[in-house]
């Protein structure tokens, strides 16, 4: 990660962001007349003017206009042109950053139309570890239909990344790109489609682009589900990210579907991107 990749930021936060490891940033926080919160190394600090504090009145504070300005350059000026993201509650950045948005909802009976008078934001801060994907394919010692496991930032998206760096060094390799936060300049061997719905994606890439492994992020309701049974019931194989904190947590989800995934990746917590806790087989049996 670079500073000239967060020049979307105000002013003020970026300056006092230069002073500090980007390598070690995970996520930064903004809220209205609020100090900005980072999680730096797997701790929360706020960000002073010139070093990190867990002094709140050393924090920068922002307002509701330094927001709305992050969020008209994130979406590098046409917040109209990325309304269908913004309903959903992001913005991608070119470069793979999501800004996560919370504000006024606009909306026509159920459906959303758009988010204004925004209040705060969460910003995911990407990156590439080269090798993080190493213990996981040694362990799985094939490619198996897997879903990689864990709760929010525990390093499944840079674990996925990864892992389309090495295995598009000797498959065909399509990755699904639906947040455009996987997209990585590591990542030249690989069929990357961003931007597009699951659904799709998964249709015209697999009949396209004859992948033997798909990777896509995060699984989210009935409708992903179906589209990795999809290309599994085409015989390509599918590496996919879900949010959970145990295997627990994925066998209640209403929409899960047994038999799909022959591996099951737990992740845990440890200050560092993508460390395994645990291995499941097919019907949950814990591998050593």
């Amino acid at each position: 990660m670079k500073a000239s990749d967060l020049v979307f930021l105000p002013e003020k936060v970026l300056n006092a962001l230069k002073k500090i490891d980007l390598d070690k940033l995970c996520e930064i926080r903004l809220r209205s007349f609020s100090p900005v919160v980072l999680n730096y190394e797997f701790r929360r600090v706020f960000l002073g003017a010139d070093k990190l504090t867990i002094n709140e009145k050393e924090a920068i504070i922002c307002n509701e206009a330094d927001i709305s300005s992050l969020i008209f350059k994130a979406a590098e000026y046409s917040v109209y042109a990325v309304n269908e993201s913004l309903k959903a509650g992001f913005v991608t950045t070119s470069v793979g950053v999501r800004v996560g948005i919370c504000g006024e909802c606009v909306a026509d009976g159920d459906k959303i139309l758009t988010i204004k008078n925004y209040s705060s934001v969460c910003i995911r801060v990407p990156h590439f570890v080269t090798g993080a994907a190493d213990e996981l394919l040694k362990k799985l010692g094939n490619i198996y239909n897997t879903l990689i496991v864990s709760a929010p930032g525990y390093g499944k998206t840079t674990l996925l990344k990864d892992m389309a760096r090495t295995l598009s060094k000797s498959m065909n390799v399509l990755v699904i790109d639906e947040r455009g936060e996987l997209y990585d300049e590591h990542i030249r061997g690989a069929d990357i489609i961003r931007f597009c719905g699951k659904l799709y994606a998964f249709r015209y890439g697999i009949r396209s682009l004859a992948p033997q492994v798909v990777l896509t992020d995060e699984l989210s309701g009935l409708k992903d589900w179906e589209c990795v049974e999809q290309a599994v019931s085409c015989g390509v194989k599918t590496v996919a990210t879900l949010h959970g904190a145990s295997l627990e947590d994925v066998k209640r989800k209403p929409e899960f579907k047994k038999g799909l995934f022959e591996r099951y990746c737990v992740l845990k917590s440890t200050g560092r991107a993508g460390v395994i806790d645990k291995i499941f087989d097919g019907d949950f049996s814990e591998l050593r």
